[in-house]
């Protein structure tokens, strides 16, 4: 198998990761209004720790010391990726709503930095992708 479909295989993984997120944006915006003011604080606190967390994981992984000509390999890395993936997704999303209700003068930056470190990473998950060398 060529890189192209191994491309193909991770755009489609990446529009699901999307898609995802946006599906559970209502609940987790629902979720965050429902928070006791008190207590948004220790959210945001939480949010910050597992975003630290998942781009750790995100990065200590590669696409380089995985065998991708093996179907098996090549699909538990993008379920990994996946996850790490939508994991940001929605800790991001978490992280701009509570700005917006807690700082909502800082939330327009709050968002454009949101979205470009979620691109920043996906770009990372493509180029990943692209370094593998096949035997």
């Amino acid at each position: 198998m060529k890189k192209n479909s191994y491309l193909g295989e991770n755009i489609i993984k990446n529009i699901l990761v999307l898609i995802v997120a946006v599906l559970f944006f209502p609940m987790i915006a629902n979720s965050a209004q429902l928070l006791p003011i008190e207590q948004i604080g220790n959210f945001l606190l939480l949010v910050s720790i597992l975003l630290v967390a998942v781009c750790f994981a995100n990065f200590a992984f590669t696409y380089e010391k995985c065998n991708v000509a093996a179907i098996g390999q090549r699909y538990l890395a993008h379920i990994a990726t996946f996850i790490f993936m939508l994991l940001l997704a929605l800790l991001l999303i978490s992280l701009v709503i509570i700005i917006q209700i807690l700082i909502p003068s800082i939330f327009q930056i709050t968002l454009v930095v949101s979205i470009l470190l979620y691109l920043g990473i996906a770009l990372y998950d493509f180029w990943d992708l692209l370094r593998i060398n096949e035997v």
